[in-house]
């Protein structure tokens, strides 16, 4: 009787647990472009940050003014996106560049995917990549991981 009792409160136990799971999923952030919203073209090439191997967020017009060069200067809706913006080199040449922006369920902050998508070339490039993204909140922390296929 003892041992159907416990099994009983076990049972009961487990399942009640189970109904308050927080179970969260990451989701995926839809991002534009410069090419998208701006009609700029090429800017992997034409556009330009003075940074070496690293990232920047750039969230309002006078910023992209003063640290962005080349031949796309919009007038970017700052009210409605950031930018992420950084400069890659890489050893062969480059194809095309993919992204995806990741929110995490648990804690907000975004990590942002950027793919090299490389060809058998044997120019070595360096590459402005960019995203226009959703405006960040104040706490959100973004990362950067760069993946060269």
């Amino acid at each position: 009787m003892k041992l159907r009792l416990f099994v009983m409160l076990t049972a009961l136990f487990v399942a009640f647990s189970c109904s308050n799971n927080n179970y969260c999923s990451n989701s995926t952030i839809a991002i534009t472009s410069l090419e998208t919203e701006y009609a700029c073209n090429n800017t992997k090439y034409e556009m330009d940050i003075d940074l070496s191997e690293d990232t920047m967020i750039i969230s309002n017009q006078q910023d992209f003014s003063e640290f962005v060069t080349g031949t796309c200067q919009p007038t970017i809706d700052f009210t409605r996106y950031d930018l992420i913006i950084g400069k890659k080199t890489l050893s062969s040449g480059n194809e095309s560049i993919e992204y995806t922006l990741i929110e995490n369920c648990e804690t907000g902050n975004l990590n942002l995917k950027v793919t090299f998508i490389q060809n058998i070339a044997s120019v070595a490039p360096t590459l402005t990549y960019h995203a226009l993204t959703p405006k960040m909140g104040n706490q959100q922390l973004l990362t950067t991981e760069i993946s060269i296929e």
